[in-house]
């Protein structure tokens, strides 16, 4: 029965322009391709095992069939690691958009705020504003009305001999 261990697993290396090789990190597709490859060894094994088989005795048998269960856990092991890991990365992600959302729910809240300032802003000058208006006006009938007056002491005084 082979064990794995990390000369099981290939370092892969990058080199830049004027930089010297480092070893890159080994990714969850690493892995996923090497559990694959295991399962096609174990698959092979597999295939040759049920051969000898069906040509050897029943104590031969009972001996593949112990190491063939062996390599099989192996294989259901490896499996159930690949497993884990689409489980933790899809966790990971959904604790990233938990987060994304609960960022941009605040960035909303507080869009919303600004907006309501501005709008309270924009309606007190409204209101500024109406009542220039209505202080304009009423100098404009003030200047009207003394105009009046005036205009009309100029005539009494013309009519006055």
């Amino acid at each position: 029965m082979t064990s794995m261990n990390e000369d099981d697993f290939p370092k892969r290396q990058r080199a830049g322009p004027g930089k010297s090789s480092a070893v890159a990190q080994y990714t969850a597709k690493d892995f996923q391709l090497d559990v694959l490859g295991k399962l096609e060894e174990t698959q092979a094994q597999l295939e040759a095992a049920l051969e000898l088989w069906r040509n050897d005795t029943r104590a031969a048998r009972d001996e593949r069939l112990l190491r063939f269960d062996g390599r099989t856990l192996v294989a259901v092991g490896a499996i159930a690691l690949s497993l884990t890991g689409y489980v933790l990365q899809d966790a990971r992600s959904s604790t990233k958009q938990g987060t994304d959302i609960e960022t941009t729910k605040t960035r909303v809240t507080r869009l919303e705020q600004i907006a309501e300032t501005n709008t309270e802003g924009r309606i007190r000058m409204e209101v500024e504003l109406g009542e220039l208006r209505e202080g304009q006006d009423e100098i404009k009938r003030l200047i009207n009305a003394h105009d009046r007056n005036v205009v009309e002491a100029r005539h009494k005084d013309k009519a006055k001999p």
